[in-house]
């Protein structure tokens, strides 16, 4: 098996689908070893900005000196990013040889009552072998859906981090802020603590009652409304200026620290307040975790597909802002981050998100909009993202775009996207990771 074999391997399982559930991905563990037994965790989920927060935990925690393994999903460019070690994808070799190891262990266990392993399985699966094989100190784990059915709930992390709640995958995880909240609430361990960034009141209310069931001490992390010192069971933070627009100031009771970090956008702010409070919560259970690896972890952490240029005149930006929040923020960053004559949309998305919701925070800055589908089972027809704007256009006597394209493949959006633009203005792809992973330069 060479490396393509491996890649070949797992996507061959994705027409299983994704079965939340853990007794059969338990059992797969079994027959490797355990190997998610091996290290500490920290665990992190959330709606929006969960991919952000994992990045800077694991690189606070490199700069403090610890070898670190890190799981994300899902992957822009190469599917090697999402396992991470000490801050470098996987290598080919690793990655090969940990499927190899893991497919006989799946042929095993497809004979029995469990049946077969899904892609998101074996993905996870091949991360905690990996992080084993690595001897890494600590693996930071972000959440692939929602927390409590989750593949990656199969640990006790040391701390717990539940970055926002919003309204997506509600076929799955429930149609309400409550109902989501209890399904990422169910990260939360007995005993261990938890870091919640929820700002809803029904999703604060649930986490608070699930971490009491769990008597787990619950860290509250919130945008300063006021001077007013918090207490020590909350952190707060206020914007500083930066070209970035995410510098900010943490605080808990009397301590303060102001963290830059080099993910661009005012919603970064509250990500890197939730790694602060995961880090120093991390050092209350003994961790040495100075301040300055705090500030130097924040300024180092990186991340693909969220408010990255790739190009210059004109000026090309990625973002998978696939949900209606996260297309809000990146409509309130836009102006403020980037200054641009038009902005001339890419956009493609993936079912069961509704178009029309992540639509109207976009369509009002665009002044071309190229629609295509993307290469996934689950993706939107161009046709329909278009009659999506025109209805959306039709209902709204606000500021609109006068030019609405179809593509039939990504690679002739962005051609047909840039050649509209002129040196000075702006061409954002957006809507799904895996139409920004299209993008080929």
């Amino acid at each position: 098996m060479d490396f393509q074999d491996a890649v070949r391997y797992i996507e061959s399982l994705s027409i299983q689908g994704w079965r939340l559930g853990n007794a059969r991905f338990e059992a797969l563990l079994r027959q490797i070893g355990d190997p998610h037994l091996r290290y500490p965790c920290v665990h992190i989920t959330g709606t929006n900005g969960k991919g952000s927060t994992t990045a800077m935990v694991s690189a606070i925690l490199r700069a403090a000196g610890y070898r670190v393994g890190a799981y994300t999903s899902p992957h822009v460019f190469d599917i090697r990013e999402r396992i991470g070690i000490d801050g470098a994808p996987i290598s080919r070799e690793l990655f090969t040889e940990g499927v190899a190891s893991l497919r006989d262990a799946i042929q095993r266990l497809a004979d029995t009552e469990y049946g077969q392993t899904t892609e998101f399985e074996i993905k996870t699966a091949l991360a905690f072998w990996a992080f084993a094989q690595a001897e890494v100190d600590i693996a930071v784990l972000e959440v692939g859906l929602g927390g409590r059915m989750d593949a990656t709930n199969v640990i006790t992390p040391e701390v717990s981090v539940i970055v926002s709640i919003g309204l997506d995958h509600q076929d799955r995880l429930g149609p309400t802020h409550r109902d989501i909240a209890y399904e990422k609430a169910g990260i939360i361990k007995w005993g261990r603590p938890v870091v919640s960034g929820a700002a809803h009141p029904d999703a604060v209310a649930m986490i608070a009652q699930v971490a009491a069931a769990q008597r787990a001490p619950l860290y509250c992390v919130m945008r300063a409304e006021s001077s007013d010192v918090p207490r020590d069971a909350e952190f707060s933070y206020t914007p500083l200026p930066s070209p970035t627009d995410s510098a900010v100031r943490v605080r808990r009771g009397v301590w303060e620290l102001a963290v830059q970090p080099a993910l661009i956008g005012d919603y970064q702010r509250h990500n890197a307040a939730c790694a602060v409070a995961a880090a120093t919560l991390l050092r209350e259970r003994g961790y040495t975790i100075p301040d300055t690896a705090i500030e130097q972890g924040i300024h180092e952490a990186r991340l693909p597909g969220r408010l990255q240029m790739v190009a210059e005149s004109p000026r090309v930006v990625l973002d998978g802002a696939h949900n209606p929040d996260a297309a809000a923020v990146l409509a309130q960053s836009l102006p403020r981050l980037f200054k641009y004559q038009r902005l001339i949309l890419v956009l493609g998305m993936l079912t069961p998100h509704e178009p029309a919701d992540t639509l109207r925070h976009l369509l009002p800055l665009a002044d071309a909009v190229v629609f295509t589908p993307i290469e996934h089972p689950r993706s939107h027809k161009a046709e329909t993202l278009l009659e999506s704007a025109q209805a959306w256009m039709a209902s709204k006597p606000t500021r609109a775009p006068r030019t609405l394209l179809v593509a039939a493949r990504p690679q002739e959006a962005f051609q047909r996207a840039i050649s509209l633009a002129d040196a000075d203005d702006l061409v954002l792809i957006t809507g799904s990771f895996y139409l920004v992973g299209a993008w080929q330069g």
